[in-house]
């Protein structure tokens, strides 16, 4: 499926699915990290097939990253079952994110 670029309005509808796994990335187009991050979680979306793949500009989406307290970014939401799982914040490896995507 690949990594699917989506809007606040869009966000709930995505990430609050039942029987599903998702991983949103949050960022923001200043953001030097965020731009190294994005083409891991480009192969990790072809990797791994059992999680569904979204970016977020959280400069667009102020209100999600006030819900999900997001003061540093890159961040990672992991969602299972329509439940936020994990926050990863900053920078990190693909092994060390395939390690956390089982």
């Amino acid at each position: 499926m690949g990594v699917v670029e989506i809007k606040e309005q869009d966000f709930v509808k995505k990430t609050q699915v039942k029987d599903k796994k998702v991983l949103v990335d949050c960022y923001a187009t200043w953001c030097g990290p965020c731009r190294m991050l994005s083409p891991i979680i480009d192969e990790l979306s072809e990797e791994i097939t059992n999680y569904d793949f979204y970016k977020l500009d959280v400069d667009e989406a102020e209100e999600i990253a006030k819900k999900y307290d997001i003061s540093a970014i890159p961040a990672l939401l992991i969602f299972i079952d329509g439940e936020l799982e994990e926050k990863i914040i900053g920078f990190k490896t693909k092994e060390e994110l395939k390690e956390r995507l089982k």
